[in-house]
């Protein structure tokens, strides 16, 4: 099913592609440029996308080539890429463009709605952290008038079930829990990193995490596991009024020749 858009915008979350300088280097088994490329194939069924977000470990070795394979692969889609850093990314990018083949960070302003891009990450570290500098962009943005406000960030805010993964949240949640129950014009939290399909509601506010475009983590364990769920992309429709349509769209009969004996990477 393609989702329409008769009453909001639409956007395609993209997720942790983990791409290589070198085109075709495996990863846990996996082609990861390849299985982005099937996924990517996949999405340009859509209709009607206003924009790609990018949710963070677009690179595993965050090399300017693994970004340029990632904006070549994704042109075909068409429309605008936003992105934010994963704990495997270079974050200095995020923040000096110049010459970097992915776009500068912006608001965007689409429909009712206002997106704010995050960097959560800590460099050299898994776990994430937002800075004061960024909780102050929230603060600065997240206005509570016309429009609704979509955060997006790499880490988990909110423990996701799987203790191994949970040891890599964003470890000043609280503050950041604390600042969106102050915002009345927040009304989504997306996230990356844990490779999982995710959507929690608390206190109004929708908190949404997606497959990643190359392998999956096994939901609710206690240590690394990797799931046999296919790669895929996440549809998001936000609606007018502040409501949210979204639905995860997985290829099918894809193999990725996963190494299930891994422990790790």
């Amino acid at each position: 099913m393609r989702m329409s858009v008769p009453e909001g915008v639409k956007f395609l979350q993209i997720s942790d592609s983990h791409l290589f300088k070198n085109a075709g280097k495996r990863l846990i088994g996996v082609n990861t440029e390849a299985s982005l490329r099937a996924v990517v194939g996949l999405a340009r069924k859509e209709e009607n996308v206003t924009g790609i977000l990018a949710t963070g470990d677009i690179s595993q070795d965050g090399s300017v080539e693994s970004y340029q394979q990632f904006s070549d692969i994704v042109k075909p889609l068409g429309v605008p890429v936003y992105w934010i850093p994963g704990n495997h990314d270079n974050s200095y990018y995020f923040h000096h463009p110049e010459n970097f083949p992915l776009s500068s960070r912006s608001v965007i302003n689409a429909g009712n709605w206002r997106i704010l891009l995050l960097d959560s990450v800590i460099p050299g570290k898994e776990s994430g952290h937002l800075s004061t500098s960024e909780l102050d962009y929230i603060e600065k943005h997240a206005h509570d008038g016309k429009r609704h406000t979509l955060l997006v960030l790499h880490h988990q805010p909110i423990p996701c079930g799987s203790s191994w993964l949970d040891t890599m949240i964003l470890n000043n949640a609280d503050n950041f829990l604390q600042l969106i129950a102050n915002k009345a014009s927040i009304r989504a939290v997306l996230n990356g990193h844990i490779h999982q399909d995710r959507l929690q509601e608390i206190a109004g506010v929708s908190f949404i995490s997606t497959p990643s475009t190359c392998f999956q983590f096994k939901p609710d364990t206690d240590r690394f596991s990797l799931d046999t769920r296919m790669p895929g992309y996440r549809c998001l429709i936000l609606k007018h009024d502040g409501g949210i349509e979204t639905e995860v769209v997985r290829l099918e009969d894809y193999d990725l020749h996963i190494e299930p004996a891994v422990v790790g990477y």
